[in-house]
């Protein structure tokens, strides 16, 4: 008699905590904390993060950094200045070197390819983890065409090229000058579709100056960067350049897969986060 009643309570708890688990439902997200040209956002933990869904604070039951495998489609515009402008190459190859080594400084094996976009968006380094190699390109940089810079249409292709790589860390990270653009007006929207499906998330640098820029660039950029989880800079000068490039490998070394808990399995409509330190966390499109 008493072995079937403690196999009746057993079910009855056991029933119990299947329904518990049930409404309480985890989620994992992958995110970015914007860091600073100083460091990375090291050493944060579950009690740093603040996560809230449709304004409801919710149990943040796991964080730490991610060891995914890290992609990064570099995208660099080579368009010769118009007549009586210096091209600022001095500049771009400092920013572009204190980019490169900040990262593989920090994750050897990362895997980085550089796109160049100049009348045409032409891939002069395939994807590799060999240092050497992208640091080639940066050394013998130089603005090589009098042409339009078809930035859309290498976010087309860095898009497609990121698809199918094995890991949710995929970033584009663009460097742009005010130089026109000639990409079609169908590639906007491929562009925008390419990196959603790929799930990247897009870091746009721009150097602006006082002339007026692309209306379709900009609207493009402006779009893909906050929709992706990734971030938008510009700067008048380019000799901005190597701060902003800085801090945007210093955030893509500053991902985390946070883990919280959600009540019931109703439809969210907003996911935000932030750190109690006052951080600004930013989401990735990977979430399950």
């Amino acid at each position: 008699m008493r072995s079937r009643f403690a196999v009746t309570i057993l079910v009855g708890v056991s029933l119990i905590a299947t329904a518990v688990a049930a409404a309480q439902q985890q989620k994992t997200a992958l995110v970015t904390v914007v860091a600073d040209t100083g460091a990375p956002a090291a050493d944060l933990t579950a009690k740093d993060f603040v996560v809230r869904e449709d304004r409801a604070t919710r149990e943040v039951v796991a964080a730490e950094r991610s060891t995914e495998p890290l992609y990064i489609a570099l995208l660099v515009d080579t368009t010769q200045p118009p007549v009586g402008v210096t091209a600022p190459i001095q500049d771009l190859r400092r920013s572009l070197s204190t980019f490169l080594t900040t990262i593989k400084g920090a994750v050897p094996d990362a895997q980085i390819s550089v796109m160049d976009f100049a009348g045409a968006a032409v891939t002069t380094v395939p994807f590799t983890a060999e240092t050497e190699a992208v640091d080639k390109f940066i050394q013998r940089l130089f603005p090589n065409r009098r042409a339009d810079a078809v930035l859309i249409e290498a976010m087309v292709d860095a898009g497609k090229s990121l698809s199918d790589k094995p890991t949710p860390r995929r970033a584009i990270v663009s460097v742009d000058f005010n130089s026109p653009d000639s990409s079609a007006q169908h590639t906007m929207k491929q562009a925008a579709d390419n990196i959603r499906k790929a799930g990247a998330t897009v870091w746009a640098v721009s150097v602006r100056g006082t002339a007026n820029s692309a209306a379709g660039r900009e609207e493009v950029l402006n779009v893909v960067t906050r929709a992706s989880g990734g971030m938008r800079l510009t700067t008048v000068e380019a000799t901005g350049l190597e701060a902003m490039l800085k801090t945007i490998a210093n955030s893509l070394l500053s991902q985390y897969v946070v883990t919280f808990a959600r009540p019931g399995s109703g439809e969210v409509k907003t996911t935000q986060m932030e750190t109690s330190k006052g951080g600004k966390v930013l989401l990735t499109p990977w979430m399950k």
